[in-house]
C-alpha cells in the first residue's frame, strides 16, 4: 500500500512522532511521489481518511514544505497539490477539508485566473494556480490512528449457562462512505469531483465503485443539481456537470444500464447528432436560460464538475 508514499507526523511545536499517537494537535502528512491529477490525488487522500493538506501559517507551510522537499529528493518534481482550489466558485480558494481560508502563501503574481488548483513550489513554499488535469506529486494530511490499549483479561473462568437462543433479523441502515451523500429514492450515493472529459469522468466513477450519475426523477436531478451548484451564473459548456447519459445510435443510455425512463433536456436540445454525445446538467441558471436542465455536449470537453453515483452500504 506505501509504495511510493512517506508518512511523517508531527505533534505541537512540529516535531515528529511515531504514526499512532492520538490527540488533536497531531497530524500526519503523507507524501506521495506518484504525479496524479487534483481530482485524483485529492481522492487518493480521502481513501487514507484524510485530505490534500490545508496550511494555516508560515510555521506549518515551512514544516510542509520542508518535510514534502525531503520526501521528493530523489524525484523530478518541481510543486506538490496542496488542498487549496477555487473549484468551487470561481475566485473564491478554498480547502478541500472544508477548514477556513485563513493564511495564503502566493508567488508574486499568483494566483492566475483560469486555474482553479494550487501547489507549493518546492523552491521555497510559495503557491501557483495550475490546471487541475496536471500529474503533480502531492502531500495528504490526516489524524493519526489512536493507539488503542486491551483491557486486562478476566480472572476467572466464565461460567456457561445454556438458554434458549432467540434471533432477529438485523436492521441494517443504509449508508454511504465518508463524504459521499445518500438519497433514498435510488437507494444510492452521490458525491461530486472536477475537472475531466467525459469518458475520463465514468473511468473515474467506475474506480470509485459506480459510474456517472443516472437520474430517474425531477427530484433526483434536483439532488444532483443541488450537489454541483455554484450559485453563479454559467457562460460557457464547460461549467455545467457531466451525468451519464451517452449516445448509443439513436438512443440515449444511461452508463449504469438503468432504464431512461426520465429526461429533462433544455428546449431545441439535443442537437448536434453524432458531434455531441455526452450530456451535462445545467447545475446553475446559464446565459442560455437553461437551469437544472440537460444538454449535450462534446464528450472531450473538460467539464468543471461531474458526478458519480453508486449503491449504497447496507
Amino acid at each position: 500500500m506505501w509504495s511510493g508514499w512517506t508518512l511523517t507526523c508531527t505533534v505541537g511545536g512540529g516535531g515528529q512522532v511515531n504514526a499512532g499517537c492520538g490527540g488533536s494537535e497531531h497530524v500526519c502528512y503523507v507524501f506521495s511521489s506518484t504525479p496524479a491529477p487534483y481530482a485524483l490525488a485529492e481522492q487518493a487522500c480521502i481513501n487514507l481518511g484524510g485530505h490534500l493538506v490545508s496550511i494555516f501559517n508560515a510555521y506549518e507551510n515551512d514544516v510542509v514544505s520542508d518535510n514534502t522537499k525531503t520526501a521528493l529528493v530523489s524525484t523530478n518534481s518541481t510543486d506538490f497539490w496542496i488542498g487549496a482550489n477555487d473549484l468551487i466558485t470561481a475566485g473564491k480558494w478554498a480547502w478541500t477539508d472544508g477548514s477556513n481560508y485563513l493564511y495564503t502563501n502566493w508567488a508574486p503574481g499568483q494566483p492566475q485566473v483560469g486555474k482553479d488548483c494550487a501547489s507549493s513550489r518546492l523552491s521555497d513554499g510559495r503557491w501557483m494556480a495550475n490546471d487541475c488535469l496536471l500529474s503533480k506529486a502531492y502531500t495528504c494530511s490526516l489524524p493519526p490512528q489512536p493507539a488503542f490499549t486491551c483491557p486486562p483479561p478476566p480472572t476467572c473462568a466464565p461460567i456457561i449457562t445454556h438458554a434458549p437462543v432467540v434471533c432477529t433479523p438485523r436492521q441494517c441502515t443504509p449508508h454511504c462512505d465518508s463524504e459521499w451523500t445518500y438519497f433514498s429514492q435510488t437507494d444510492s450515493c452521490f458525491k461530486v469531483f472536477f475537472g475531466q472529459k467525459w469518458d475520463d469522468a465514468e473511468a473515474f466513477c467506475v474506480e470509485q465503485g459506480g459510474h456517472l450519475a443516472s437520474v430517474h426523477s425531477e427530484q433526483e436531478n434536483t439532488f444532483v443539481a443541488n450537489l454541483a451548484r455554484t450559485n453563479q451564473k454559467q457562460s460557457n459548456p464547460n461549467e455545467l456537470t457531466w451525468i451519464g447519459l451517452k449516445a448509443s445510435g439513436n438512443e440515449w443510455k444511461w452508463t449504469d444500464n438503468t432504464k431512461t425512463d426520465y429526461i429533462n433536456w433544455a428546449p431545441k436540445q439535443p442537437d448536434n447528432p453524432g458531434k455531441e454525445n455526452c450530456v451535462e446538467l445545467a447545475q446553475d441558471t446559464s446565459d442560455h436560460g437553461w437551469y437544472e436542465n440537460w444538454n449535450n455536449e462534446n464528450c472531450n470537453t473538460v467539464m468543471r464538475a461531474f458526478v458519480c453515483k453508486k449503491k449504497s452500504i447496507s
